[in-house]
């Protein structure tokens, strides 16, 4: 009796055992946030900064959808003072992006930089 292999079979089974022993998955959620812009309103009447809004990107870089996303931002004002907010958002899918904002409370004082100091994504499924 002769017996025929499938090389295809063979590989894709091939690669799910490594991936299992070696502890990587073929299913992962990741993906990389950018901050695209900021911006911050001066009123002069009261001489005081208004809160900070935030645009930014999320990309899936991944190859399962992003279900969950929270994303943690730093805003640094001109007197050396710090402000910390996160924001979160749903549903990513693989090679795409969201454009989306939040808005950050600096207690009316000058920001001069933003930026992210965390990310966390999740798949609901893996």
């Amino acid at each position: 009796m002769k017996r025929l292999c499938n090389p295809v079979l063979l590989l894709v089974v091939s690669i799910a055992v490594l991936s299992a022993l070696t502890g990587c998955g073929l299913f992962v959620a990741e993906g990389r946030v950018d901050v695209t812009s900021w911006e911050q309103d001066y009123y002069e009447f009261s001489q005081e900064y208004g809160m900070v809004w935030v645009y930014f990107e999320v990309t899936n870089t991944g190859s399962i959808d992003i279900d969950y996303y929270k994303v943690w931002f730093e805003v640094r004002c001109a007197d050396g003072s710090r402000f910390q907010d996160w924001t979160n958002g749903l549903g990513v899918s693989p090679g795409h992006y969201v454009s989306d904002r939040t808005l950050i409370d600096v207690a009316g004082k000058q920001a001069v930089a933003v930026e992210i100091t965390g990310f966390e994504v999740d798949n609901w499924d893996y």
